[in-house]
């Protein structure tokens, strides 16, 4: 489960941010390529976060979709499935555009009283 270990550093980027603030939800987005199962990257944050600043925190994932440049027809298209080829000539021969990313895109926390 490698969520944990991602959960893990997600939670360690939000409270260095978040200095001395409770962290109440972290947005993220994911590319589907990456193979997280957003309901147990969830899970394991609700676990690593117990007892801490970002206790009861949310976390939203944006699953992002794949899309690779063609380099035989010059375009941009979706993938569905491995291998990656394009929609229109089922070449090999592309790039990944978008759906390989994992970013912690915000971190909301709460102000001091």
């Amino acid at each position: 489960m490698h969520e944990l270990a991602i959960a893990d550093a997600i939670l360690s980027m939000a409270l260095e941010q978040a200095v001395d603030r409770r962290v109440a939800r972290i947005g993220m987005r994911i590319g589907h390529l990456r193979q997280v199962v957003p309901s147990a990257l969830r899970f394991g944050f609700e676990m690593v976060a117990h007892d801490t600043r970002a206790q009861g925190a949310e976390l939203e994932i944006e699953q992002i979709p794949v899309s690779v440049w063609c380099e035989r027809c010059r375009e941009e298209s979706g993938a569905s499935a491995l291998p990656l080829v394009c929609a229109r000539c089922g070449t090999l021969d592309v790039a990944v555009r978008r759906g390989d990313e994992m970013l912690v895109d915000w971190i909301e926390v709460e102000e001091k009283e």
